[in-house]
């Protein structure tokens, strides 16, 4: 049983370390920049508006399989601040929240396409 372990783990090792001759490149293939990402956030006009993006968006990402859990926490914050009558904070929240819902769709093509330009 020690030398199976033993070996196993050899060849674990051995087979993480990368060689210099092969980088893997860390951007997407379509390096077209985010529209998401950008250095101030156009808040939308309304809280209304901006729930539904972010629920659109946070549905999006869940067909995909890879919806993040934060984006379903910051709704409902943003919930509860317009419940509160906080409609300043309830959109900047609802934005947020879309903002990510966008970047896990993102996020799950990139991957997808890595995964069939490397692996496949």
């Amino acid at each position: 049983m020690n030398w199976t372990y033993l070996i196993l783990l050899m060849l674990l090792v051995g087979g993480c370390g990368q060689s210099a001759e092969r980088e893997y490149e860390l951007t997407p293939s379509n390096s077209a920049p985010l529209s998401v990402i950008t250095d101030e956030l156009t808040p939308s006009a309304s809280y209304e508006e901006a729930h539904a993006a972010a629920v659109m968006a946070i549905g999006v990402a869940a067909n995909k399989g890879h919806a993040w859990s934060t984006s379903d926490s910051l709704l409902k914050q943003a919930q509860a601040a317009a419940v509160d009558g906080n409609e300043d904070r309830a959109i900047q929240l609802a934005d947020q929240a879309r903002v990510q819902g966008e970047l896990a769709a993102q996020q799950a093509d990139t991957e997808e396409n890595v995964w069939q330009e490397k692996v496949l």
